[in-house]
This record gives structure tokens, C-alpha cells and sequence, in this order.
């Protein structure tokens, strides 16, 4: 395997892969035993697996920089392609749903691989083909206007990470003035991304029409594999989030006013817990992962050999630049059987934060790709597999004063009630999603006004000081997820709920709870959500009082 700045890419041979695949899925139905099947299935995976490597390199070196042409170019000729290769997958998986050796494929890979089958046979179909290609040009596009935004703040020319350290600053100047220096850049851009979501909301409700769904929220659940629960259920689970979290958040945004020695708490002072600065780490990009490579060492065999693999081929790109996609990820190479991480750091916190969310993803996919018998049961649904990079960011805590030295203690409050704050902002995007797939037509306005209503259900402590665009409902557009990932962002919450029961666990015996999330990464995408959640004993999320314990085993770390 070569470094992953060395690997070739070649546009893969489109017309070539579907023909093989077509051929494929005739050989599928005229098979006369199972063993026949199931070798012309594999080497259709093959193809598969090259086809996918070429696109997720593809897809990190333009998000990497979109503003290089080539690979501009390259995204678009595989979003053009991708919806006629679905098909064909399709087709491959619908002779499978019809051969009399069903049985034979489920002792195999497993029902939850069949049921997969069954479903994406109502996912697709030739007639949204140019609505699923419209889709995926709509979210380049947004990639790239997010991207390529920046104002000069202080004689430097910052992005939206870039302020988000200043938002940090001891000085509460400062904090406002990157406060409403980020506003003001959402809001000269807030034109173009309203007319891209716009475009988005309405092909994605035809792509829901066109296949029979009566909504979109229906199409986005069954494409989600949300199989075990359902839009009630998750609107019962923000409901115990508005009961027992949001009243701690807010005892805990009055405790860091008072540190603060504030008055009144307004968003720029939100991201500062300290009075004399938040922890930030020590050292340069270079000598962080090699602290986490020691790191990583000292918690297990498993993780260590997975990080030295990582370092070795050079699996990560962690610099913010001009022109790199804001945020962070963790995706896949098959054919290498191989994660990558890519982030933007920023010289916060968030920077170590990235060395164990992303890479608890990375060790689960590098695990789960030695256990599972293909590449596409690598992941599990996002409700488990945020459960794999939530919790390691918990099991790094004994290690923090590598990164923080003496403010690790500091690093680790911070972590934990950030962990637990968020979760009302993210059921907040995900009601906010539903509002508006319940009504598409929305016009802007009307998305703002919604989604003002909503911060003021899940944070009532959010005050933006008088920052118009920001006070009027702005502040949704920050959320990439929204445009790129829709109805994602609730799996972060679900899966801080499993999180925190290893953090528990954690606490109390240590090597049982790792065993426990072992074996969960080793499980990868082979069961169902609540399936894995047996698995390992973690509590159903939605069954009522499971929130209201989490929240309780937490606060005894507030002092509560």
C-alpha cells in the first residue's frame, strides 16, 4: 500500500463497470447453485470496491481544495455516474431478494444484509436519476461557496475556523468582535445558501415522490436505515432531551457566567468556559499525533497497530487552508481497507478532539474491515457508529495531560460539558429538518422565524447580542450537515447516550468497558441499531427514563 498522498487516481472506466455489472446481475439469475451465485456477486464487488476507492480519493482531494478544477470535474462525472451504478447494484441485489437460496445468503452475511436488499429496491429508480445528479451538484456547490467564504478579521484573512479561536479569547472585545465578524460573513453569503437549500429541499421532496414516499421524512428514514424506530419515536427522545438535559445545560451556562464574572451570557462568551483562557493544546500539528500515536499505544494492542498504520501511510489531513471544506471526517478506502481522517485545525481544543472522534471511526472501520466478509458492512448505521467515536474521545481522557499539561483537568470539564450541551442544538437541527420537509414551501423567512422558535425551546440561554441576522434565525445555515447530510445530526445525539454509559463504565472497570466497545467496533455494520446496542448492554435511548439516568450519572461530575 502507498502513502495516501502517493496513490494513484484514475478516472474509472464508467460505461466498462456498468456493462460488468449488467453482465453480473445476468449471471446472478441464470446461476444453478448458490457457490455460483455468490462468486459472480463477489467479483462484482471487486469492481465495486475499485470504483468507490477512485471516488472517496476523488471526493478527500476535493474537499481538500475545491477550488482545483480537476477534481471539481472528477466529482461531478461520478455524481453524473453514480445514480446508473445504483441501479445496477440493484439489480444485482434484487436477483439475490429472488433466488431460492435466501437462505444460504443470510447464514452468510447475516438478515440485516438481506433486509438492506429489500429496502434499497425502494430507494432508486431510473426515473429520479437526473433528480439524484442535480442532488449531488447541489451540495458540491454549497461545499465550495462554505469553503472559499472568508473576511479579513484584524489584518488576517480568516475563514469561519479560523474565527472560531477568537470566539475563544480571554478578551471579551475580541469574542464579540469574531462573534459578529462570523455573522456577517453567513450573512453575505446567506443569499447563495438560501437558494442552494431552496434547490435541495425540492429535489430532494420529488426524489420522495417519484419513488411512492408520501414525504421526504419517510424516504430519509428508510435511506437512513432507521429500521427499529420512527419519526414519533425520535420527537419523544427530543422531548426527554427538553426535560432532563436542558434544564442542567442551563444551571451549566449560570455557573460559567458566574466564572465569566458576567452578567448576561451572550454566544461569544458561550465557547470560553474559563476565565483565564480554555485549555488549548501544546505543540504543532506533527508532534499531536505523534503524542496520540503514544497515546493510542498505551490503550490497547488493537489501537496502537491501527494508529501506526495510520502514520505510516500518511492517513490524514488535519491543516485548515483557504479553499478547504470547513469541518471534519472520517471516510474509507476499500480496496486499501484503509480509513483517512480529514479536519481543520484551528489551534483549539477541537484539534485534540479530532485525534479521537475521527479516529474512533477510523479504529472501528480498520477493525470491523478484518471481521466482516465485505467492504459495505464496514459502518453501521450513524446512531451506532457516533457511539464508537463519542466514546473514544472519553477513553483518551486519562491521557490529556500530554496535550494540556496542567489545564488537563480544565480540558476534561470543558469536554464533558460541551458533550452534554450539544445535545440540545442537535435535536434542535433535527426538528428544525422535520419543520421544513413538513413544509417544503417554506419561504426564508419562515425557516428563520422556525428555526428562532426552536433555539428558544432547546436554548434559552442563547442571546447573540443584537446581531441581526443571527437574532432573526441565521444561525442554521452554520450547519453543514443540513445541507449535506440531511436528518444525520440526531444519530450525534442518540449516540452520546450510549457514549456516556461507557464513560460510566469506564469509570468504574475500565477494561470491561473497553472489552465492551471491542466488540462493538468488531461488529461493524453487521446488525441493526438496537441489535448492537444488545450487543454490548447499552440502553435503549428511547425508552422512557433513559435519558433521565444518563443525565443523572452525570452530575456528579458538575458538582451537581
Amino acid at each position: 500500500m502507498k502513502k495516501f498522498s502517493q496513490m494513484n487516481y484514475v478516472r474509472p472506466d464508467a460505461a466498462a463497470l456498468k456493462l460488468y455489472l449488467k453482465q453480473t446481475a445476468k449471471q446472478m439469475r441464470e446461476a444453478e447453485s448458490y457457490e455460483e451465485m455468490r462468486t459472480a456477486y463477489l467479483e462484482g464487488q471487486k469492481r465495486l470496491d475499485n470504483w468507490q476507492t477512485m471516488e472517496t480519493i476523488a471526493s478527500i482531494r476535493n474537499t481538500a481544495d475545491t477550488t482545483d478544477p480537476f477534481y471539481e470535474e472528477e466529482i461531478r462525472f461520478l455524481n453524473e455516474e453514480n445514480p446508473q451504478v445504483l441501479l445496477l447494484i440493484q439489480e444485482m441485489e434484487k436477483a439475490i431478494l429472488d433466488c431460492p437460496w435466501r437462505a444460504d445468503w443470510t447464514r452468510e452475511y447475516g438478515a440485516l444484509y438481506l433486509k438492506n436488499m429489500e429496502m434499497n429496491q425502494k430507494l432508486a429508480d431510473e426515473s429520479v436519476v437526473p433528480e439524484m445528479i442535480e442532488e449531488g451538484n447541489l451540495t458540491q456547490q454549497y461545499s465550495k461557496v462554505s469553503a472559499t467564504a472568508s473576511t479579513i478579521f484584524r489584518g488576517e484573512e480568516c475563514n469561519f475556523y479560523a474565527l472560531l479561536k477568537h470566539m475563544q479569547s480571554t478578551n471579551r472585545q475580541e469574542r464579540k468582535e469574531a462573534m459578529m465578524a462570523w455573522g456577517d460573513l453567513y450573512q453575505r453569503i446567506s443569499g447563495e445558501l438560501d437558494e442552494i437549500y431552496d434547490k435541495l429541499v425540492q429535489v430532494r421532496c420529488r426524489i420522495a415522490r417519484k419513488l411512492g414516499f408520501d414525504s421526504y421524512i419517510d424516504f430519509i428514514y428508510l435511506q437512513r436505515g432507521r429500521y427499529d424506530y420512527t419519526a414519533r419515536d425520535v420527537e419523544s427522545f427530543r422531548r426527554q432531551v427538553k426535560e432532563e438535559v436542558v434544564p442542567l445545560c442551563q444551571k451549566l451556562r449560570d455557573l460559567q457566567a458566574e466564572r465569566l464574572g458576567v452578567d448576561k451570557l451572550y454566544y461569544y462568551d458561550e465557547a470560553l468556559i474559563f476565565p483565564e483562557g480554555n485549555a488549548v493544546p501544546i505543540g504543532s500539528s506533527r508532534e499531536l499525533v505523534e503524542k496520540a500515536r503514544k497515546m493510542y499505544h498505551e490503550i490497547s494492542q488493537e489501537t496502537g497497530e491501527f494508529f501506526d498504520f495510520m502514520v505510516k501511510y500518511e492517513l490524514f489531513d488535519l491543516e485548515t487552508r483557504a479553499g478547504k471544506r470547513p469541518g471534519g471526517y472520517c471516510t474509507f478506502l476499500p480496496e486499501e481497507k484503509a480509513p483517512f481522517i480529514f479536519s481543520n485545525f484551528n489551534g483549539t481544543s477541537a484539534d485534540v478532539d479530532v485525534l479521537t472522534h475521527e479516529a474512533g471511526h477510523a479504529f472501528e472501520a480498520y477493525t470491523a474491515a478484518k471481521k466482516v466478509p465485505l467492504m459495505s458492512m464496514v459502518f453501521p448505521t450513524s446512531e451506532v457508529a457516533e457511539i464508537h467515536s463519542m466514546s473514544m474521545e472519553h477513553f483518551a481522557y486519562p491521557w490529556m495531560e500530554w496535550f494540556f499539561g496542567e489545564k488537563a483537568d480544565a480540558y476534561r470539564y470543558a469536554h464533558l460539558m460541551d458533550a452534554l450541551e450539544v445535545i440540545p442544538y442537535m435535536v434542535c437541527v433535527d426538528e428544525y429538518q422535520h419543520r421544513v420537509f413538513e413544509q417544503p414551501s417554506m419561504p426564508h423567512a419562515k425557516r428563520r422565524q422556525v428555526w428562532k422558535e426552536l433555539e428558544e425551546t432547546y436554548m434559552p440561554w442563547r442571546d447573540y447580542d443584537g446581531h441581526e441576522f443571527l437574532e432573526e434565525g441565521g444561525f442554521w445555515m452554520q450547519k453543514q450537515h443540513i445541507f449535506l447530510f440531511p436528518f444525520y445530526y440526531i444519530d450525534y445525539a442518540l449516540a452520546q447516550m450510549g457514549a456516556f454509559q461507557f464513560y460510566g463504565r469506564m469509570k468504574k472497570d475500565r477494561a470491561k468497558a473497553w472489552e465492551d466497545y471491542y466488540r462493538l467496533c468488531q461488529a461493524g455494520g453487521s446488525r441493526g441499531y438496537f441489535d448492537l446496542l444488545k450487543l454490548v448492554g447499552l440502553d435503549n435511548p428511547f425508552q422512557e427514563g433513559t435519558v433521565k439516568k444518563i443525565v443523572e450519572s452525570l452530575k456528579e461530575d458538575f458538582n451537581g
